[in-house]
């Protein structure tokens, strides 16, 4: 599935909200977060923006927002933002998400002590990640 389509948001929340240690993971989180992969010519031409909230340990609803202006109409406990190569890093465990933020290369509004607190969480995205097939842009064709 291609990366940060709809399709792809679906499976992610669908395959994470199967995760037993999920309720554990969320437990103290502020309850949404937007996530944007910035832009970064030619791999991905426009940035793509998502929101999600938790309720009761699972994903209670996300959407692919049509512009990442609606995050500042939402009001989300976090944003995180990175460029796309950094993010596929992330994804492929090739980059820490830990050394990302702390060394702001991803910047988070939100309380971030709060987010490095659960870096331990870190095998949930890596399961579910090995769950759900990723096809990045800049791979496709080759």
């Amino acid at each position: 599935m291609r990366f940060a389509s709809r399709q792809w948001l679906a499976a992610l929340a669908e395959a994470v909200n199967r995760h037993p240690d999920l309720p554990r993971a969320l437990d103290g989180l502020g309850t949404d977060l937007a996530a944007v992969v910035e832009a970064d010519p030619p791999a991905l031409k426009r940035s793509v923006a998502a929101w999600g909230r938790h309720e009761r340990g699972r994903i209670a609803e996300w959407r692919l927002l049509d512009d990442e202006d609606e995050i500042l109409e939402i009001e989300p406990a976090y944003v995180v933002r990175a460029p796309y190569r950094l993010w596929k890093q992330l994804l492929r465990g090739e980059a820490d998400p830990v050394e990302a933020a702390l060394s702001g290369r991803v910047r988070v509004k939100g309380d971030l002590e709060g987010l490095v607190r659960r870096a331990s969480y870190r095998y949930i995205v890596d399961a579910v990640l090995r769950e759900v097939a990723t096809e990045f842009p800049d791979e496709v064709g080759r």
